[in-house]
């Protein structure tokens, strides 16, 4: 089911969002979502992917949802879904509130093998930060393993959300029990021995 936005319903989501990018970056950076919004408003979307990728790569959930918009439709960069599909899934784990339908949109368009290369490249990213020390990563690799890939990765998802468990990571506790129901317990205890050699890996 493909979403055809028209040129003013697009600077609408964009506007709307700059509310949403105030909350979650400082002065300067709002200032450059500002400026990827007027942009867009004056057309000159090459400029807006640029803003809006240099801001999506620090983790702004509101850029990295229009960046997957301009990918989308192919305004400022060449149409590409296999971009669109990984930022729109990148604010879907930090809490954006329009990226899960983006996601829903995306995957209806592109094959399953795109959709597992994706989530494979987001895997990598996400296991690298994790690793490291970024505790919210253990709880994004876990959703990544539940919900992006064509089946789910039962066993992976456990591992990570059990990770983010003993890092207290919020909501955690309820993606966890969510996930523990589809596994039988002889599974369950092997999980758990991958989990916990897992986690001794990470830096504290």
């Amino acid at each position: 089911m493909n979403k055809i936005l028209t040129l003013s319903f697009f600077s609408f989501l964009l506007v709307c969002s700059f509310l949403r990018a105030e909350e979650h970056k400082s002065p300067i950076s709002s200032e450059m979502f500002l400026n990827a919004v007027s942009a867009v408003e004056k057309k000159d979307f090459v400029e807006a992917v640029r803003l809006f990728s240099a801001l999506a790569e620090e983790g702004e959930p509101a850029s990295q949802y229009n960046l997957s918009l301009l990918h989308y439709k192919g305004l400022g960069t060449p149409e590409n879904y296999q971009s669109a599909l990984y930022w729109a899934w990148s604010a879907s784990l930090d809490g954006y509130e329009k990226a899960p339908l983006l996601v829903d949109n995306i995957r209806d368009d592109v094959t399953d093998e795109l959709i597992t290369e994706v989530a494979d490249n987001t895997i990598e990213n996400l296991t690298k930060k994790a690793m490291a020390g970024d505790d919210n990563a253990s709880i994004k690799l876990g959703k990544t393993y539940y919900s992006l890939f064509v089946e789910p990765d039962i066993k992976n998802a456990y591992i990570w959300f059990v990770i983010a468990q003993a890092l207290s990571v919020e909501g955690s506790d309820e993606l966890l029990r969510e996930v523990k129901k589809e596994i039988e317990t002889p599974d369950l205890l092997l999980f758990q021995v991958d989990a916990t050699a897992t986690f001794n890996e990470i830096e504290k």
